[in-house]
C-alpha cells in the first residue's frame, strides 16, 4: 500500500566559483517515531511517506519501530495530526494499532538523504537482485538487476511482502507472456517481471506519487516500451488477458478485489497476493476460493503470507 525525486542540474561559471558563498541555515528536522506491531508496519511506512518523509526506515521486528523524518517548517503541527488521525483509523482496515507514537527534534542530519544508508543492493530469491540508483552492484553477474530510486513511494525489497512477490514471480513469469501489478509502489515488481521476460506489464497505483516515481524508474531503466504505468481507470481498460497479476497490498484489499482480478487474467493465469498477516489468512484463501481460484502455494516469511492461486 503503500511508499520518487527530481534531479536538478546546473552550470557555475568560474567567475562564480570565485564568490564567497553565503552560509545557509542548516535544515532542522522533526523524527517521527511509530512503535507498532510488525503487521502495520507497512501501513504506517506509508502514512509517514504519504505525510512527507522522503523515506522511512523499519527496526526491530515485532514490535517494530518505523522511523520517518519530516523538516521543521510552521506546516509539522499540521501533518503530525493527520499522521494521528491516520494512525487512529488502521484498525478498521484490519490493522492493529500502533503502541506508541513520538515527534522530537532530531541531530542535525541531512534526513532528506540520511534514509538512503539503510537501501543498499539486495539480492532476492534466485535470480533478481534490487540496486538503488546510486549504488553498484559487484555481485553474481548473472543476476538480474533491478535498479530503482524509490523516493517517496513503498517498494525496496527490504520488506517480506516485496521479497515473497519478488521470489514468486521468478517462477511464474515466462518470457512473452502479459503482467498487471496492482499497487505498483516505487514500481518494483512491474521492473522485476520485465527484467524476467514479460512482453508487457500493466501497472498502476491509487496514489498520483507512486505513479510518477514509478515512471521515473521504468524510463531510467529503458523499459518504458514494455512497462506501462496507467492511470487507474486506463488500466482498468487495459489490464485484461493478463497471464500472472501481481498485488503486494493489505488482506482487505486482496479480498476486495478477488473477484476483478479474476477477470484479468486468462484461464489458467496466476494471481500473487501478498501482505498477508498469517492470522488472515484463511479468510483470504476462502475469498480466493469463492473468486474461482485454486490456491497453488502458500509463501511465508516472518508473519507475512503470500499466495499463489491459480483462476480456474
Amino acid at each position: 500500500m503503500s511508499p520518487t525525486r527530481r534531479r536538478a542540474s546546473w552550470a557555475v561559471s568560474s567567475a562564480a566559483r570565485s564568490r564567497p558563498v553565503e552560509p545557509r541555515e542548516p535544515t532542522r528536522w522533526i523524527e517521527l517515531r511509530v512503535e507498532v506491531p510488525a503487521e502495520s508496519a507497512e501501513a504506517v511506512g506509508a502514512i509517514l511517506r504519504d505525510a512527507g518523509c522522503l523515506g522511512t526506515a523499519e527496526l526491530g521486528r515485532d514490535p517494530a519501530t518505523v522511523v520517518g523524518h519530516l523538516p521543521a517548517s510552521d506546516r509539522v503541527q499540521g501533518a503530525i495530526e493527520r499522521i494521528e488521525d491516520r494512525l487512529a483509523e488502521l484498525p478498521a482496515c484490519g490493522l492493529s494499532a500502533p503502541l506508541g507514537f513520538s515527534a522530537a527534534f532530531a541531530e542535525d542530519t541531512d534526513w532528506a538523504t540520511e534514509w538512503r544508508k539503510h537501501f543498499r543492493p539486495l539480492e532476492v530469491g534466485r535470480r533478481i537482485v534490487i540496486k538503488p540508483t546510486w549504488e553498484q552492484y559487484e555481485g553474481d553477474s548473472d543476476r538480474v538487476v533491478v535498479e530503482l530510486d524509490p523516493g517517496m513511494a513503498f517498494g525496496t525489497g527490504g520488506h517480506p511482502t516485496t521479497r515473497l512477490c519478488l521470489a514468486a514471480l521468478e517462477d511464474w513469469v515466462r518470457p512473452g507472456c502479459v503482467v498487471a501489478d496492482i499497487g505498483t509502489g516505487s514500481g518494483i515488481l512491474a521492473l522485476a517481471a520485465a527484467k524476467l521476460g514479460a512482453s508487457r506489464v500493466h501497472a498502476t497505483d491509487i496514489d498520483l506519487l507512486p505513479r510518477r516515481i514509478a515512471r521515473e524508474n521504468v524510463e531510467r531503466g529503458g523499459l518504458h516500451e514494455r512497462v506501462l504505468v496507467h492511470e487507474m481507470e486506463e488500466f482498468d481498460r487495459v489490464a485484461r488477458g493478463c497471464d500472472v497479476v501481481v498485488a503486494n497490498i493489505l488482506a482487505s484489499t486482496v479480498m476486495e478485489l478477488a473477484p476483478s482480478v479474476r477477470g484479468r487474467l486468462k484461464p489458467g493465469g496466476v494471481f500473487i497476493a501478498s501482505g498477508i498477516v498469517e492470522e488472515r489468512l484463511p479468510e483470504v484463501l476462502k475469498v480466493l476460493a469463492d473468486a474461482g481460484f485454486r490456491v497453488e502455494e502458500v509463501r511465508e516469511e516472518e508473519i507475512w503470507r503470500a499466495v499463489v492461486a491459480v483462476a480456474e
